[in-house]
C-alpha cells in the first residue's frame, strides 16, 4: 500500500464509464482486485445513477456480500442482498407531473423509476439504447405515464447531446428550484429530488459507518459525480471522464474498458 493512503477506510465507485465496461462486465482482474481490497477492511460501495434492478447484478458479480448501494445518483441507498432501504427520497409527483407535460410538448423521451420498475412511454432508440447498456427491462405505458400516481425515484432524459442542452435549457427556469438536474452522461439527464447527490449519499452512509469524508477515495467519470469527488479525502477521475469532472478530481486513473480503477487500487491500497 501507499503510505499516503493508509488513512483510507471506504471507496465509493461509480458504475457506467467509470467501473463497468462498456459491454455492462466487470473483469475477473476487477473482481479479484475488489475482493483484496474487501479482505484489507476497507469498504466498498457503488454510487451509480442506476436503479436496483440494474447495479445488483453488478454487485453480485463484484462478489461484495451485502453492502449499501448508492442508487439514483444518490436518492436511494440500498443493500444489495437484502435489498433493505436505508435512505429514500423521491421526487415530488407535482413537478414530474409538470415535466412530462413538457415532454408530451416537445416530444422527449423521459423515463421514470418507481418501485424498481423503469416506465417509458413507448419502445424506441433511447430505451433499447437504455436496456442494451444496463440490462434493464423497460416496461411501456403509453399515455398513462403522465398521469404516474407514485412519486418516482428518479426520471432521465435521453436525446442527443445537443437535444439534452436544450432540454436543460428548457428545464432549469421552470422547474430547476424544484428537482436538480444533472447529467449521468453526455446524454443522460438525471432528474432527481432536490438536494440529492452521491455526495450527500455518500456523507450520510459515511456518518453511518462511523467514517470521515477525509478516509474515503470516490472514482467517478460525469458531471454526477462531481459532488463525492469533490467532498472526499481524496478524489480519482477515469480518463475517460468529461474533462470538467477530471479537473476536480485529484488525480486521474486508466480508461474504464482498461481496468482503469482496479490498476490504481492495486497499485495504492493493496
Amino acid at each position: 500500500m501507499n503510505p499516503s493512503f493508509s488513512h483510507i477506510k471506504m471507496v465509493a465507485i461509480d458504475c457506467d464509464e467509470t467501473l463497468v465496461r462498456s459491454d455492462n462486465t466487470v473483469s475477473e482482474y476487477t473482481v479479484n482486485v475488489l475482493h483484496r481490497l474487501q479482505q484489507k477492511g476497507v469498504h466498498i460501495t457503488i454510487a451509480t445513477g442506476r436503479m436496483f434492478q440494474t447495479a445488483k447484478p453488478i454487485g453480485v458479480a463484484l462478489h461484495l456480500g451485502n453492502v449499501p448501494m448508492i442508487l439514483f445518483s444518490g436518492g436511494l441507498i440500498q443493500e444489495l442482498e437484502t435489498g433493505y432501504k436505508l435512505f429514500e427520497q423521491t421526487v415530488p409527483i407535482d413537478v414530474v407531473h409538470r415535466i412530462f407535460q413538457l415532454a408530451q410538448q416537445y416530444n422527449w423521451h423521459i423515463q421514470a423509476y418507481v418501485n424498481d420498475h423503469l416506465l417509458c412511454h413507448h419502445r424506441n432508440w433511447q430505451s433499447n439504447r437504455y436496456e442494451h447498456q444496463t440490462g434493464a427491462v423497460a416496461e411501456f405505458l403509453g399515455d398513462a405515464i403522465y398521469t404516474l400516481s407514485s412519486e418516482p425515484n428518479k426520471l432521465i432524459a435521453i436525446d442527443t447531446v445537443a437535444g439534452i442542452d436544450r432540454i436543460i435549457d428548457i428545464l432549469t427556469p421552470l422547474v430547476g428550484n424544484q428537482v436538480t438536474l444533472v447529467r449521468s452522461q453526455c446524454d443522460f439527464l438525471e432528474i432527481i429530488a432536490q438536494n440529492v447527490s452521491k455526495g450527500r449519499a455518500l456523507a450520510r452512509l459515511a456518518i453511518d459507518n462511523h467514517i470521515d469524508l477525509e478516509n474515503i477515495i470516490s472514482f467517478g467519470n460525469a458531471e454526477n459525480d462531481i459532488s463525492m469527488l469533490s467532498e472526499t479525502g481524496y478524489s480519482v477521475a477515469v480518463s475517460n471522464a468529461a474533462e470538467h469532472v477530471k479537473a476536480v478530481a485529484h488525480e486521474v486513473c486508466g480508461h474504464h474498458n482498461e481496468d482503469g480503477v482496479a490498476h490504481w487500487i492495486e497499485k495504492n491500497l493493496l
